[in-house]
Formats: C-alpha cells, sequence, structure tokens
C-alpha cells in the first residue's frame, strides 16, 4: 500500500530495517492523522506511536506536511488498486451488478479510513494539494466505470457515469464529514438506497 507514495515523500529506504522503520511510521501516522486530524497531529506523537525518534521521522520525511502527503496519496493507491480491479472483473456482469459493486467497494474504502479521510479533506481547506489525489481518484474511478460499461453496450455514458460518481462521493464525503448526516456510510440500508439511485439514473439515459 505505501510503498510508491512514501517514495516520493521520504528518502530511499534501501535496507529492510529501514523500511520496516519507515512503513511504522506511516502506520502510526496514519492512525495519528486519522484520529487528530492534521493540526492536531504530532511527529513527536507519530514517532511515539512508530516506537522511533522524531529524528528518525525527520531523516525520513522532510516535515509534517511532507509526511501527510504520502499518507493521503498512499491511501488513494490502494483504493486505486482495489476498485480498479473490482471493475475489471466485473467485466462479464450485468450493468447493475457493476454500479452496486462500485458503491460498495467505495464505501469499504471510505469506512476504512474513515478518519484519513476527514483529515485530507480538512487539510484541504487550507493546502489543495491534499485533496488533488481524492479528486483524480474520483475521475480514475469513472473513467474505469465508463470503459467497462462501454464494454456491456452503453453508449455515451460519460456524462451520467460522472454525475453519479459525484452522487457517491457527495454522499460518502457528508457521512464522513457530519456525524449527523443522514447519510450513514456503515448503514447497509442507505447504501443499497444510494445504489439503487445510480442504478435507476444510469439506466434512465439512452441506450
Amino acid at each position: 500500500m505505501i510503498k510508491h507514495a512514501a517514495e516520493r515523500h521520504a528518502l530511499p529506504a534501501l535496507q529492510p530495517r529501514s523500511r520496516e522503520t519507515r512503513a511504522r511510521i506511516l502506520a502510526a501516522a496514519e492512525k495519528e492523522f486519522g484520529e487528530k486530524g492534521y493540526d492536531g497531529a504530532t511527529l513527536a506523537d507519530i514517532a511515539e506511536r512508530a516506537g522511533c525518534s522524531v529524528g528518525a521521522v525527520y531523516f525520513r520525511f522532510k516535515d509534517k506536511s511532507a509526511l501527510f502527503l504520502a499518507i493521503a496519496e498512499s491511501f488513494v493507491e490502494d483504493a486505486r488498486a482495489g476498485i480498479t480491479g473490482i471493475m475489471h472483473a466485473s467485466i462479464r456482469l450485468d450493468e447493475e451488478y457493476i454500479v452496486r459493486q462500485f458503491v460498495a467497494s467505495t464505501a469499504w474504502n471510505f469506512r476504512r479510513h474513515k478518519g484519513l479521510f476527514r483529515a485530507v479533506v480538512g487539510r484541504g481547506l487550507d493546502q489543495a494539494r491534499a485533496m488533488r489525489p481524492i479528486f483524480k481518484l474520483r475521475d480514475e474511478f469513472a473513467d474505469t466505470l465508463e470503459d467497462v460499461l462501454k464494454q456491456h453496450g452503453k453508449r455515451n455514458p460519460s456524462l451520467r457515469v460522472r454525475v453519479m460518481t459525484q452522487m457517491v462521493y457527495g454522499f460518502l464525503l457528508a457521512g464522513v464529514l457530519n456525524s449527523k448526516s443522514p447519510a450513514d456510510i456503515s448503514d447497509a440500508r442507505a447504501l443499497s438506497e444510494l445504489a439503487d439511485a445510480c442504478v435507476a439514473y444510469l439506466k434512465g439515459g439512452a441506450e
């Protein structure tokens, strides 16, 4: 999960021990950012959680911002691999199943990294770069879903796929950011209703 993004924002880790330390730092950082947000998390707390010194963190990452971007981009890489795989594996299945898999898989990723999502969005208000991987992932999902649906004979699905993708992201982001939101991303019935709405909307387009 963490390899490629970490290498863009950290010094290369060539030795097994160094890679292990970096992995511990990244795992600890995700938990700290997820629990406390960007501003609340400190490198000292991350280092303590990772079982290393603050110097070891600074040795590998320029600053807290670089570490945070590595975590955000690592999540995106992980989510991209998982959902793209599901979409392509569904190529011989009907379009309704594909859409429902897309909704379920995206919701699962949001739930699994709920705190991190909240931190990324919060940080994105001050630093747009933090949100770029999330928006890029959304667009890649739309491209993948569009390609799969075209192979199922759906003509010109681009606009409807992108509106539907935005519906899903809007629903899930509301559930992550607002604890009082009716969009409960852990509620199977709510997710089923979301998938029903997506299927109905997509099928409403011209064939």
